[in-house]
């Protein structure tokens, strides 16, 4: 596929213009403490300081996001300590956490955008091919390692990721972005504007065009290259007891493994917030989302349309929050390259939950955090999903925290509704998985200039997916014969060296040990059980220097994978930036930067060797 150039922005000339009310904010010179105080919602779904969450937390600012070299949300992932990522292709990401790492393997970690659920019905994962913001617009993203069924219901196994965009009076004028190098050229925009003194509006396109990798490892593919656009608005209202906000996205893209292939959908979200007390508020939310993905003469469509009000009091010692929500989507899966099937082809399920949780001041410093949701699916009766937490501030910089969750992933539509005429018969009674977790974490600052992290986890998983032997008329059938246990630490310090210069390392090891319930078998051998490195280790240099210039860089070494067996791999990304003024800035950023290719991934299917990436860029401000 030969190179598609224009003209790089960066050597356009800026109009001349005031700074945007958004000129970047360099968090880098916040302090340890100011950082330890960002608010963070997703551990509980209220705001409080990081400092408090009793979770295996972290948080990747926008600061993170503008000054790193990263163009997606999965390589900006990479800088979450516990957070596996696996590059396949141009196109296609596995992302996942505490194991099952892989494409399809990797379908217990749920991604929220702005409360609007990644979760893909077919196969449990996330296609993360369909998620391409305007990255300068996102506020910050938030991981969370370990279960939050709780608060998410399913598929928040192993992790919850909620990418956050910023308000639209946080969005007020104009940028433009562009990219240009061998592999990648992008192009993005955004105007905010204000409506009066209680409403603002941001409007944004985001353009992308990736080539394929040229020295294919996986036999049979043509060409993984995209090209695509993402455009979308958002508006805030805000009152005296009252906020209101309205967003929402359209997007399309071809790729190139067949004529034909590509992406396409839109979404529309509203979400009210009312005071009704100084401690106490509601918060209703409610979307739409549709997409369709055609790849290899398949066509998977998903309509979603979800619902969901919370209530929040603080009252004495407790911080309460409660809610109910519904959801139902409509899907289908048109396959035209081989014999399987999903029947039905398409299929309507509903899911209903209602959750509450309260975190209770036993003391000053110890505090118990108990909640519970129930839900109920198409697929599968009422279910219960617990979790208690133990809080203990053992200082004024230091938090000690334990918790016992339960957390599950309810049958896919692949789970129950795969067939092949001669070979598989459908799993109707394909139960869902279940996983019981245990955890330990710190979370402090040794001294005023470092922050730490430590997380331990043990976790117990039954009812995992298998493939057994049936008989007679259908040879296979996919069952719930796996069950084992993972166990790893994560762990992350950041150091401010300098007023100007910051570093953050971060390290993950996991354990893993699985078994097939006695007298079954697995014929896919293990196959949803996913290829994890046992380690992986990530260091990352912040430097704030003189006259506007930026510099940054990084190095992560990944552990390799077994069955096929890829060696392991240490690389390193770059970015060199110079602000000219607030309206201004110029940059070169690389990728994969210490060899030529390597391999991330040891699916035989879709694994491409991935390329050093080079590139130099613009933003204007105005």
């Amino acid at each position: 596929m030969q190179s598609r150039w224009w003209a790089p922005l960066f050597l356009l000339t800026p109009l001349p213009a005031a700074a945007a009310d958004d000129s970047p904010q360099d968090l880098s010179t916040l302090s340890i403490e100011e950082l330890a105080q960002l608010p963070v919602r997703s551990a509980s779904k209220r705001e409080e300081p990081l400092s408090r969450v009793p979770n295996a937390a972290w948080v990747i600012t926008n600061d993170d996001i503008v000054r790193s070299p990263a163009t997606s949300i999965p390589e900006l992932l990479r800088e979450a300590p516990g957070v596996q990522v696996q590059r396949l292709n141009a196109t296609q990401y596995a992302v996942s956490a505490r194991g099952f790492g892989g494409y399809e393997p990797s379908n217990k970690l749920l991604l929220l955008v702005d409360g609007r659920s990644g979760y893909s019905t077919l196969h449990s994962g996330v296609f993360w091919d369909l998620r391409s913001p305007l990255l300068e617009d996102i506020a910050q993203i938030e991981v969370i390692n370990g279960p939050g069924g709780t608060l998410y219901g399913p598929n928040a196994v192993n992790g919850v990721i909620n990418i956050l965009s910023k308000d639209a009076f946080d969005a007020q004028g104009g940028l433009i972005r562009g990219t240009a190098g061998a592999r990648e050229r992008t192009l993005g925009a955004r105007y905010g504007f204000a409506l009066g003194s209680d409403a603002a509006v941001r409007v944004y396109g985001n353009y992308y065009d990736r080539e394929d990798m040229p020295d294919r490892a996986a036999a049979g593919i043509a060409d993984d290259a995209i090209r695509g656009w993402q455009a979308g608005f958002r508006a805030d209202v805000h009152g005296a007891a009252d906020s209101f906000t309205l967003q929402g996205d359209l997007f399309d893209s071809d790729r190139f493994f067949a004529p034909g292939d590509g992406n396409h959908g839109h979404n529309i979200l509203g979400r009210w917030n009312h005071e009704l007390t100084g401690s106490s508020s509601l918060r209703f939310q409610a979307y739409y989302d549709y997409f369709q993905r055609r790849e290899l003469l398949t066509v998977n469509s998903l309509e979603t349309v979800d619902a969901e009000l919370q209530y929040n009091l603080a009252s004495g010692g407790h911080e309460l929050v409660a809610g109910v929500g519904g959801r139902t989507t409509r899907d289908s899966f048109v396959n035209r390259f081989n014999a399987f099937r999903l029947d039905p082809e398409s299929a309507r399920l509903w899911i209903g939950n209602a959750f509450v949780q309260d975190r209770l001041a036993l003391s000053r410093t110890l505090s118990l955090t108990a909640g519970v949701k129930l839900e109920s699916s198409s697929y599968t009766g009422v279910q219960l999903l617990p979790n208690l937490r133990l809080a203990w501030q053992a200082g004024e910089r230091a938090l000690l925290w334990a918790s016992v969750a339960r957390a599950v992933r309810t049958p896919s539509r692949i789970d129950r509704d795969l067939t092949e005429p001669a070979t598989v018969a459908r799993a109707s009674q394909f139960a869902s998985e279940k996983l019981t977790a245990f955890e330990a974490g710190y979370r402090g600052q040794p001294s005023a200039s470092t922050s730490l992290s430590v997380s331990l986890f043990y976790n117990l998983y039954h009812d995992l997916r298998s493939l057994t032997f049936i008989g007679n008329p259908f040879p296979l059938q996919l069952g719930n014969d796996l069950r084992g246990t993972t166990y790893g630490v994560e762990a992350a310090v950041t150091r401010q060296l300098t007023p100007w210069w910051r570093v953050t390392g971060t390290a993950a090891w996991l354990g893993k040990d699985f078994e097939l319930r006695p007298g079954t078998i697995d014929l896919s051998a293990g196959a949803s059980l996913g290829q994890d490195p046992d380690y992986q280790f990530g260091l990352r240099s912040r430097m704030t220097l003189p006259q506007g210039v930026l510099f940054d860089a990084g190095l992560r070494a990944v552990d390799g994978l077994d069955s096929p067996a890829i060696d392991g791999y240490v690389e390193a990304d770059a970015r060199l930036s110079l602000r000219l003024s607030d309206a201004v800035e110029l940059y070169v950023a690389g990728e994969n930067l210490l060899h030529a290719r390597h391999l991330e991934s040891n699916d035989v299917a879709r694994a491409q060797w991935i390329q050093r990436s080079v590139y130099a860029g613009t933003r204007l401000r105005f």
